[in-house]
């Protein structure tokens, strides 16, 4: 994931992104650019809110790489 011309983060198979713009019409976080062939599912935002309403795990799942992200950001703000 690149934010303001700089690497954030990387993403694995099975990691996902773009789930806050899902979540919330708000602006762009970060942008993604795949370094290799890359398969992506395109969900609309109600379907996506759907889905986590009938699956709590993934619910679950999401939030906690939400969290993780955040607190990610914040902790390289913070001085050491």
């Amino acid at each position: 994931m690149v934010r303001s011309g700089r690497t954030i983060a990387r993403l694995a198979p099975g990691d996902f992104f773009g789930e806050i713009s899902l979540l919330d019409p708000g602006p762009r976080t970060a942008s993604v650019i795949a370094e290799s062939p890359t398969i992506c599912l395109d969900l609309a935002g109600a379907d996506f809110r759907d889905i986590l309403a009938r699956e709590p795990s993934l619910a679950m799942k999401v939030m906690r790489e939400l969290a993780r992200r955040l607190r990610d950001t914040q902790s390289s703000r913070v001085p050491a």
